[in-house]
């Protein structure tokens, strides 16, 4: 989906970070939804609201809305939904009113109404504070999340919309449930959303405000009534649920990612084994094997490394990538020096990734040879088997292709999970993204030195003032500076912690030859990574 958001005069009174967050909110309900329509979006400011949004409406024929929502489905849940939609048409007049976003999307309408025409919304401070960032992982115990805020008023325009109170008017109220096989047509009581009949509730939906939102019950979700403070409010697997339910494809990743080959590009759920794709190493090489691997969302909620990760079009370069493109967060992206794995580059404005899922798909390309091919003109590695075969659902496939085979991989080029190119590499997509480097800062040290030689130095640092900027630090045998590293590996134990994002570890090895008690200071002050163990000295 393409959302293009029109700024009225009003938002020039918008605190700074306004329009920032509003495209980034934008840009994930972008990615999140797959139908390929425009809608046109007109946003406002006014302080004396906190969030409003609505929608362009056009009145369909309970039949045709019916049908279309059935042969548009193609999630787990837009199918579940379209087909426990009411046998008979509850509606009394005979139509239901979709927004232009839902139209387009099953079919039912071609192009928008213009510029700002299909929906609006509007914000405002409202007298409470708000947080635009969009990098963040945590908010002010004071403030609101106001993507959160955003992506609910922008759902709202999509088609989040009911009739609250009395006979169904739009497809959500096809799904309130009083109880298994009863609508609920007073949204004065307890309403739940149901996409198989009633037996079972996404969630309770609000008794007072907006009826069309979830009820406080359901916690820090972006689709509940009342948005709760210091707390991120994010889009849930439910949210995802509701959405597809309501007409449009939520997010199957990968599928549909265009790759490189000899006689242009090719969706990759199309090539086979024998097809050749294009690589900047050895050119035209075959595809040896595709790994697979489906998961469903509910099992991947706040897991970073298995939510997929998007790469916005020319996050990388002009043109690199052309289109968005998904990939598991661990695969390799060409970037700088090296391989980068694709999580390692999230900055929130240019390289993104997604908060939960319904549901995801990846697919990985294997070679004759490691290398690197091009996904919507984007270099990115090939599979190179690292003992993780057995990750891919269809793993039994390759022992019965090449049974016995235990070549030992060797990688095209080097794979940057820390030091300093990485840092470079990180550097670079962010400036492309407008996004200011922070300096490190000379607070509080935080760490443990627990490797002290005789051959390698290793462990973790962090300034808990700024624990996302890597602490650059000097390794010293006795008085003299033998290896300079930087601390952004990262560490699961100590994002486990709490502290930050974990990416804080490092290891390098002590130089031959040298002498002296092993220390780590950092180097912007001087102050010691404490150890862990007995001093180690290197003779």
């Amino acid at each position: 989906m393409d959302i293009q958001l029109s700024f009225d005069s009003s938002t020039s009174l918008a605190p700074a970070g306004f329009v920032t967050a509003m495209d980034y909110a934008a840009s994930q309900l972008d990615a999140l939804i797959t139908d390929p329509v425009t809608v046109s979006i007109e946003v406002s400011w006014n302080n004396a609201v906190f969030g409003e949004g609505g929608a362009n409406m056009t009145a369909f024929s309970y039949a045709g809305v019916v049908a279309a929502l059935k042969a548009h489905a193609s999630t787990p849940a837009g199918i579940e939904a379209a087909a426990n939609l009411p046998a008979v048409d509850p509606t009394g007049t005979g139509y239901l009113k979709l927004t232009d976003a839902q139209a387009e999307a099953l079919g039912l309408m071609t192009g928008s109404a213009g510029p700002g025409q299909d929906g609006f919304v509007i914000f405002g401070s409202a007298g409470a504070l708000l947080d635009f960032s969009t990098t963040g992982t945590s908010v002010p115990s004071n403030q609101y999340d106001f993507v959160g805020v955003a992506e609910h008023e922008l759902t709202h325009a999509l088609g989040r919309i009911d009739a609250n109170s009395g006979a169904p008017q739009f497809i959500m109220d096809l799904y309130k449930y009083a109880a298994p096989g009863t609508l609920q047509t007073n949204g004065t009581n307890l309403t739940y959303i149901s996409i198989d009949g009633g037996a079972t509730a996404l969630d309770t939906l609000s008794t007072i405000s907006d009826l069309s939102d979830w009820a406080g019950s359901a916690g820090n979700d972006a689709f509940t009534a009342y948005a709760n403070q210091g707390v991120l409010n994010t889009i849930s697997s439910a949210d995802t649920a509701l959405m597809s339910a309501l007409g449009f494809n939520v997010l199957c990743f990968a599928a549909g990612t265009r790759i490189a080959t000899p006689e242009g590009e090719a969706a990759v759920e199309s090539l086979a084994i024998g097809d050749e794709v294009l690589s900047l190493f050895k050119g035209r090489q075959r595809v040896k094997w595709i790994g697979v691997s489906h998961y469903d969302g509910r099992f991947l909620t706040g897991n970073h490394l298995m939510l997929p990760v998007c790469i916005n079009a020319g996050a990388l370069g002009d043109g690199v990538p052309e289109r968005a493109l998904w990939v598991s967060p661990g695969h390799g992206i060409l970037a700088g020096d090296g391989l980068v794995p694709a999580w390692r580059l999230v900055n929130g404005v240019s390289v993104t990734q997604a908060q939960s899922v319904e549901r995801v798909s990846y697919y990985h390309i294997e070679l004759a040879a490691h290398d690197v091919v091009f996904a919507q003109n984007c270099p990115a590695e090939s599979y190179l088997d690292i003992g993780e075969r057995r990750k891919f659902h269809n793993a039994a496939g390759f022992e019965a292709l090449y049974p016995g085979e235990q070549a030992a991989p060797v990688a095209c080029m080097a794979r940057l999970e820390d030091g300093f190119g990485l840092r470079d590499a990180q550097a670079a997509v962010n400036a492309r993204a407008g996004i200011a480097p922070v300096a490190e800062l000379a607070g509080a040290l935080r760490g443990a030195l627990e490797v002290a030689g005789p051959e390698v130095v290793a462990g973790w640092a962090l300034c808990p003032a700024c624990p996302e900027v890597p602490v650059e630090l000097l390794v010293f045998a006795g008085a003299e500076v033998v290896a300079r590293v930087l601390a952004n590996g990262y560490r699961a134990d100590v994002r486990a912690a709490g502290l930050g994002s974990g990416c804080c570890g490092f290891a390098v090895a002590i130089p031959a030859g040298v002498r002296g008690a092993v220390s780590v200071r950092r180097a912007l002050d001087g102050a010691e990574v404490g150890f862990v163990g007995e001093v180690a000295r290197v003779a």
